[in-house]
Parts: C-alpha cells; structure tokens; sequence
C-alpha cells in the first residue's frame, strides 16, 4: 500500500525588490529607503538582494489607518 501526500503550497518568503515595491504599491525607491532606515527586511543571496516577505506584512499592519474627509457637492440647480 502506498501513501499518497498532498502537500500545500508553500507561501513565498522571500521576493524580489521589484516584487516588493509591487506588493505594497511603493516604488522600488522606497524599497532602499526602507532597508536602509530597518522599516523592512533584506538578505543577500550571492549577488541578489531579496526582501523577507514577512517583513513587509509587518510594515503594512503597522501603517495607520487612512483619514479622508468626505466632500459634499452643492447639487447645481437646474436651469
């Protein structure tokens, strides 16, 4: 009797500096700033610097909640 295993995909966790700039809709700038400044997570692989994935779940948790103020429109009377 053999056993079949199923395994589950296993979550990236590590990804590009592009990747990452996309994954929190930032330029990849900002990416190096954030290294640079520890507000994320970086290793090196040979020559490639790969950011740590978790590192950037834990900046976007920690950003704070946006504050829009609603704008309310005079409705224009008709002619």
């Amino acid at each position: 009797m053999s056993e079949t295993f199923v395994s589950a995909p296993i979550a990236p966790l590590l990804c590009t500096i592009p990747q990452a700039a996309a994954a929190i809709a930032r330029g990849q700038r900002f990416i190096y700033e954030a290294i640079a400044t520890n507000k994320i997570r970086a290793v090196k692989s040979d020559r490639r610097t790969l950011i740590i994935v978790e590192s950037l779940r834990t900046y976007v948790a920690g950003l704070p909640p946006a504050k829009i103020k609603a704008v309310i429109r005079k409705r224009r009377a008709s002619a």
